[in-house]
């Protein structure tokens, strides 16, 4: 090919065009080229439509060259065809394949999560499934809507957010205009005040009273490390170090249990899961007796152990025990395990934790400000821990 490959003109408007021809047929540059002047602050020689379009064709032979040139041609008539499959593409499909390539911080979504949306897309959103996506409309989503809160105001508002998730993504790819769900169909509780609150200091002492010894570990890691249930069950002796009197524990992982696939172990919930949580001094003889008694030998060896041919403890054997001493303190539809972190995060910065250290240690996501701190220091989280009140066991 000449050095000077292809055509370059200027036109009325001042803006240059770029053409090539290949087997007799001319193709146009996709767009116009103009001037742009150099950054400010730099010595940089201004950038000319004409160099512009040079730059352009020479990529564009480049191409021909290597054999890897496309028709223009073909590439619309591939993008028209894309454009009908997207037209016409269900609803059903499109979400299992949004919640198979979502990703949120940098991440796919976890198992459960994943679990969880396809369980809702089954049953919930299931009227919307052989629907075409750009079909659905405000008024077919506020009917559904309508019969969903007959089944419940949690489940309706859950799938609605997960439904306008989707059609969020659906605007950015062109599919439809403007979202069908609105907003006020997302809220769970309209403004129904919870009722679930943090055990107090008394209550949290008379639970480790009742609770098996088995479990009397887990209930203080929730309650003064701040740990899911998820993430206790997975701790080995390895995850434990104690060091003058002082237990540190290192939480790297989960365990959970999805239906369909069985037991999941991965990463915590999110990136800041992964933590070092300090406990109380006075905690460590409670560590060092279910280290001596309940948990396995080895580095590897769980700290919970299982019973029967389970991996990890499951959900139903610790809430048996756990709702049977709630129902002993009347405090069943009061407090929940999950208010047991609640419990830990409050005494966490009542005790004089910044935000950033609460958040840090409860591993949750924090603010752009609060990220500035990238870790609390091992003394000051000791010295924090310190503060923590340790209910008085009779």
């Amino acid at each position: 090919m000449p050095k000077q490959w292809g055509a370059i003109r200027k036109l009325p408007s001042g803006r240059v065009q770029a053409s090539y021809v290949v087997a007799g047929v001319r193709y146009n540059a996709p767009v116009t080229f103009t001037d742009s002047p150099p950054p400010p602050g730099t010595r940089a020689k201004p950038r000319t439509g004409s160099d512009k379009a040079r730059e352009w064709l020479d990529g564009v032979r480049v191409d021909l060259e290597r054999g890897q040139w496309i028709s223009p041609t073909v590439l619309e008539a591939q993008a028209r065809e894309a454009a009908n499959r997207v037209v016409d593409e269900r609803f059903g499909s499109y979400a299992a394949t949004w919640v198979a390539q979502r990703v949120v911080k940098g991440r796919l979504l976890s198992a459960k999560t994943r679990a969880e949306y396809a369980r809702q897309l089954e049953k919930g959103l299931s009227r919307f499934k052989n629907d075409r996506v750009s079909e659905i409309t405000a008024a077919r989503v506020r009917n559904w809507h309508a019969d969903r809160m007959k089944a419940g105001r949690t489940a309706a508002g859950a799938e609605a957010r997960l439904l306008r998730a989707i059609m969020n993504t659906a605007i950015v790819e062109g599919i439809v205009t403007s979202n069908p769900v609105p907003s006020d169909l997302t809220k769970t509780s309209a403004g129904m005040k919870q009722t679930y609150r943090p055990p107090t200091l008394g209550e949290l002492g008379s639970i480790l009273d009742f609770i098996d010894d088995r479990f009397e570990l887990a209930i203080l890691l929730a309650a003064y490390g701040g740990l899911r249930m998820s993430e206790w069950r997975a701790l080995r002796r390895m995850d434990i170090t104690i060091r003058d009197g002082v237990t540190t524990v290192e939480v790297s992982r989960q365990a959970q249990r999805i239906t369909g696939e069985g037991w999941v172990v991965g990463s915590p919930k999110s990136e800041e899961g992964m933590r070092a949580v300090v406990l109380p001094s006075a905690l460590t003889p409670a560590v060092e007796a279910h280290l001596s008694h309940f948990a396995g030998r080895f580095p590897e060896s769980l700290l919970f152990q299982p019973h029967g041919h389970s991996e990890f403890v499951d959900n139903s054997v610790f809430y048996k025990e756990w709702n049977r001493v709630r129902d002993l303190l009347s405090i069943r539809g009061v407090v929940r395990e999950h208010d047991l972190r609640r419990f830990a995060g409050t005494l966490h910065a009542q005790s004089g934790a910044t935000l950033a250290e609460t958040m840090k240690f409860l591993g949750h996501s924090t603010t752009v400000a609060a990220m500035a701190y990238q870790h609390a220091a091992a003394d000051r989280l000791a010295e924090i821990a310190e503060r923590m009140p340790v209910p008085t066991r009779t």
